[in-house]
């Protein structure tokens, strides 16, 4: 199969999916999804080398579903779209995003991969084996990709917020107490709250 045939077997499987999403939304005035597929279209988008109806479902994506917190490589391939449309500040901001929904995704992907973390994994997508049922998709990033997000996961913002991340959830694995834990993740969403409201 060529690149182009490739592109555009996932051209159609994202305007599949977008309509899909659309229709449900009109018959039903909402979308219920508990399966993911509301992160399927933005991510086609991008492997099909549509960057702008990528950002354009992003969009809609964020306004359809503003509390969701994403999916690793949905997150992700919302960055790579950002960065490619010259949007530094939108692409950093998700970034962050990625890396807190998955902290072995970006080390992995410019070759300084993490040994396993003590910290209490919330979900299966968040611990390292993840990245094997996802590898087919952490090959987008170009080589210029992987070094921007080398520069970012060092930068003084990324390393502070993932150090906070990283001692509350060590804290939350070795926490039994129901209102300690209840403490330990309000002063986390308080503190996530104030970084990204300052971006």
């Amino acid at each position: 199969m060529t690149s182009e045939e490739i592109k555009k077997r996932f051209r159609n499987r994202a305007n599949r999916n977008r309509q899909a999403l659309l229709k449900e939304k009109e018959q039903h005035g909402y979308i219920n999804d508990g399966s993911g597929k509301r992160y399927r279209a933005g991510v086609f988008f991008v492997l099909a080398g549509e960057n702008r109806k990528a950002l354009e479902f992003f969009s809609w994506f964020e306004s359809e579903f503003p509390d969701d917190i994403g999916e690793p490589i949905f997150n992700l391939y919302w960055a790579l779209a950002e960065y490619r449309n010259g949007n530094e500040e939108q692409a950093r901001d998700r970034l962050q995003h990625a890396m807190l929904s998955q902290l072995y995704m970006l080390p992995f992907l410019f070759a300084e991969p993490l040994g396993s973390l003590d910290i209490w994994h919330s979900s299966n997508r968040d611990q390292s084996d993840y990245l094997w049922e996802v590898e087919e998709y952490l090959n987008e990033p170009t080589e210029k990709e992987r070094q921007w997000i080398k520069q970012e996961y060092n930068s003084a913002p990324f390393v502070s917020l993932r150090d906070v991340y990283i001692d509350t959830y060590r804290a939350l694995k070795y926490e039994h107490d129901f209102e300690r834990r209840g403490a330990l993740l309000r002063n986390w969403n308080q503190y996530a709250a104030r970084f990204f409201s300052h971006r």
